[in-house]
């Protein structure tokens, strides 16, 4: 049973019945986009397995804070209740890593919905920040099939919803319109969380992305400055109010409560009134993760094994000792989930970000 086709919204409420439809046999992809499958086309059968089903995570929340520098966080912690508590009572690190070679919205977007970096034959090769052309999408523009967690998701038999206050996202809707279940566009961040909560509440959803814009917009409007009266802090802020209603939803809903997780990251910080690949406070990110079966503790004790902190290098992509990159966002929602890795991902693919599962404590 092939899911409905998305929802495209910018002012009307969504509503969906309440059920998942679930799908035994996985489904052949793209033969019109040369995805590199295998002779029985099977998008699948070269994707890593590491089915983590002992958790019960229902619902991934995975939302983006668009320039979000890290420092700032840091250094307003105790006035962030919502950035406080992913860190108390879930896994975190504030030295993660933006895609090695792009500092900008888009690819490093891309980077965390696809599991890939931008640049080399396994790259998503999407490098462009500015609004796209609607004919293009990211299987056009590599010249092959790009896989993203929607498809895992949707081939999976669940459902799926990207909000986002950029328009320029709507690349994303483009390229995967019919995986896509509900696609909504708000540049008010307030009201977008207002519907994003209420389709939350459904609990037909078990992946959702959403992307708050204000950090990025008043940082290049006015600077990322981490004074406390500045436009900038003002966005931080909002943003941990966002956060913090979040995670007051999935708190009161008896279906989300114990069932949800939280990751939160961001697609680069900034100085300046800009940002870039090169300097450390732009390629620097946070990375928190919340939710049940989710410890309290340092995300590189947790991913040890196969990464490692980079103290304020931008480590290169192939090179040894990794850092966590928020293209690490992709794999580890799935993974929570209990689903495969991104068919041609390379950021936590072949080995998962973190084991879990066994022991650990829920919020």
């Amino acid at each position: 049973m092939k899911p409905a086709m998305p929802s495209v919204q910018h002012a009307s409420s969504i509503s969906s019945p309440r059920w998942f439809v679930y799908l035994i046999s996985l489904i052949a992809l793209c033969t019109l986009y040369s995805c590199g499958s295998n002779s029985d086309g099977n998008l699948f059968a070269d994707a890593p397995s590491y089915s983590n089903n002992s958790l019960p995570v229902k619902h991934v929340v995975h939302i983006s804070i668009d320039g979000l520098r890290q420092d700032a966080v840091v250094k307003w912690l105790d006035d962030l209740p919502g950035y406080k508590r992913l860190r108390a009572q879930g896994a975190f690190t504030h030295n993660a890593r933006t895609t090695p070679t792009l500092g900008n919205t888009l690819p490093n977007h891309t980077s965390q919905l696809t599991g890939r970096v931008v640049a080399g034959p396994n790259g998503h090769a999407w490098d462009t920040n500015r609004y796209p052309d609607e004919s293009v999408t990211l299987h056009s523009n590599k010249g092959s099939y790009v896989a993203s967690v929607f498809d895992v998701v949707n081939d999976a038999g669940l459902k799926s919803l990207l909000f986002t206050s950029k328009s320029k996202f709507a690349v994303f809707q483009n390229s995967y319109t019919d995986k896509i279940d509900a696609y909504v566009y708000q540049s008010n961040t307030r009201k977008l969380t207002d519907r994003f909560v209420d389709s939350l509440r459904t609990g037909t959803y078990s992946y959702a992305f959403l992307h708050f814009r204000n950090t990025d917009t008043n940082g290049h409007r006015f600077g990322w400055r981490i004074w406390s009266w500045h436009p900038y802090a003002w966005a931080v802020r909002k943003s941990d109010q966002r956060i913090s209603s979040i995670l007051k939803a999935i708190d009161e809903d008896p279906v989300l409560r114990g069932t949800t997780a939280v990751i939160v990251t961001a697609d680069h910080g900034g100085h300046g009134h800009a940002h870039g690949p090169d300097h450390v406070l732009d390629y620097t990110v946070p990375f928190y993760v919340w939710g049940p079966g989710i410890p309290s503790a340092d995300l590189y004790d947790l991913a040890a094994h196969d990464r490692t902190d980079p103290g304020e290098e931008q480590i290169p992509d192939g090179a040894d000792n990794q850092p966590i990159r928020n293209g690490d966002a992709a794999n580890l929602s799935l993974l929570l989930l209990g689903l495969d890795s991104v068919p041609g991902s390379t950021l936590g693919a072949d080995v998962p970000l973190v084991h879990l599962g066994e022991e650990g404590t829920s919020p």
